[in-house]
């Protein structure tokens, strides 16, 4: 039996359902199971249900602990419950939020979640609940990581998590597919989605009454929260409508066929859209970055990267084939970051596209602030890669030089960054439409910056730009 004695410590974002909670000990993630829930996961658990769909890709694996009272004693809810059985999941390598997916990423995760629901229902099976924060993306697919969420089927009940499934899936799908707009901004600003009534002000009026799903599921089913949200209730309680066994499928799978189809319209140029023709360097250039990227991975093999405004992600496929196991790369750029999940993510690369302003990432928010994590406390890295990104934060969004380059060093233990400097093109043009605030920005601060804290180990400078690639070590 695997020791559980050891103190474990409750996950700050599990504490909304009762019946059970995700603690971390030691590196490994257990599911707490609280006394109200016990016999009736139990016996969920026995069927076989949880397993046959971890098998089919739909859900993480789940294993039963054996624990004696001594061990389930540590593990304490946040109701002051003590656990009654303990459940062992695989560790998700990196937690990431709808919020920082891209429209592909999060056009997947609400497929994935649609095809869990089919198959659990075909087996008399649904889920409580439908928040986007339960799918992760593990080797580039989609999976639920909520097993409490499973429960049996009863005839006639309505589907729990619709409202929740609409805010957080199907509304800002539908803000980037029928109003152009992006909504990681707006996702962000609010921890429970879209709220119906913004939806309903920016989605154009003609696709909600032309579309029968975008008239049901949108317009009729928000009209009727808002009117809800605003009438003064009495002493009746309200009762949700009955919903047949084959409506309630038929449900599933007309989402699911609409999504299928449904295809962002956010298609303007972009600046990396039209990268190749603008930048700097040239296609040697490109190569010999390449190659400096490889012959760093090659004899640092970390497992995972910060790729700091990787785009398309060439540098860290270019890291991963030479033997880094893992990369999560960090752009604003949305156009670049689902090419990169299209062409490669999707394809089995190790890589996860994150949107993410860099000069704004995400931070603790939710309840306590630390309902959702900021990026940095989510995954341990072991090297970064930030390639023509320095001139950007720094003269670009004002950013303190000294900081920017801190930063960095402060993700990883060993890493690659790339200075460039004023007289290459892209930093001309930065200070084209501004005075020269920045007085600090050389080679010369940029490389006692780095040895102040790191062994410089490799160095690269390129004679048409004066730009610099640098590897570094702690050791």
């Amino acid at each position: 039996m695997r020791d559980t004695t050891a103190a474990p410590e409750r996950d700050a974002g599990s504490f909304r359902d009762p019946n059970g909670y995700v603690f971390l000990n030691e590196g490994r993630v257990f599911r707490a199971i609280m006394p109200a829930m016990h016999q009736q996961f139990a016996t969920i658990y026995d069927s076989g249900i949880i397993s046959r769909l971890a098998k089919q890709g739909f859900m993480i694996a789940c294993e039963r602990v054996d624990a004696d009272e001594f061990t389930l004693a540590n593990y304490t809810g946040a109701r002051g419950e003590t656990a009654a059985a303990l459940y062992e999941h695989p560790k998700v390598p990196m937690v990431s939020y709808p919020y920082e997916w891209t429209f592909s990423q999060l056009k997947a995760a609400a497929l994935a979640h649609l095809d869990l629901q089919i198959a659990a229902f075909e087996e008399g099976y649904v889920l409580s609940d439908a928040t986007a924060y339960n799918m992760q993306f593990v080797e580039g697919r989609p999976i639920h990581i909520d097993v409490l969420s499973i429960q049996q089927y009863e005839e006639g009940k309505p589907w729990n998590g619709y409202n929740q499934f609409c805010r957080q899936f199907l509304l800002p799908l539908l803000l980037e597919a029928w109003g152009g707009v992006s909504y990681q901004a707006m996702y962000r600003g609010s921890i429970d989605g879209i709220p119906f009534a913004d939806a309903l002000s920016i989605l154009p009026k003609h696709r909600l009454f032309s579309s029968l799903t975008g008239f049901l599921h949108v317009y009729l089913h928000g009209r009727s929260i808002t009117s809800a949200s605003s009438a003064k209730f009495n002493d009746k309680t309200r009762k949700a409508a009955a919903v047949s066994k084959s409506n309630y499928l038929a449900i599933l799978k007309q989402l699911h066929g609409f999504l299928t189809d449904l295809q962002s319209k956010k298609r303007s140029e972009t600046y990396w859209n039209s990268y190749a023709s603008k930048n700097s360097y040239s296609d040697d250039m490109r190569d010999t970055k390449l190659h400096f990227v490889r012959d760093w991975a090659a004899q640092v093999k970390p497992n995972l990267i910060w790729d700091i405004g990787g785009n398309t992600g060439d540098f860290s496929m270019a890291a991963i084939e030479a033997g880094a196991k893992s990369s999560i790369v960090l752009d604003s750029d949305l156009d670049s970051l689902e090419a990169l999940f299209n062409t490669r993510t999707q394809r089995g690369a190790p890589i996860l596209p994150l949107a993410m302003n860099l000069s704004d990432p995400s931070s603790d928010i939710g309840w306590r602030q630390s309902e959702r994590k900021g990026l940095m406390s989510r995954a341990n890295a072991d090297g970064v890669i930030a390639l023509a990104v320095i001139h950007h934060l720094v003269i670009g969004a004002n950013l303190p030089f000294d900081e920017v380059v801190n930063w960095f060093l402060d993700l990883a233990p060993e890493g690659i960054i790339e200075f460039v400097p004023k007289r290459d093109p892209m930093v001309r043009q930065l200070l084209e439409m501004r005075p020269d605030m920045f007085p600090d920005y050389t080679e010369e601060r940029f490389r006692e910056l780095v040895s102040m804290r790191k062994k410089i180990v490799s160095e690269h400078v390129f004679d048409s730009n004066g730009r610099l690639l640098v590897s570094y070590s702690d050791h």
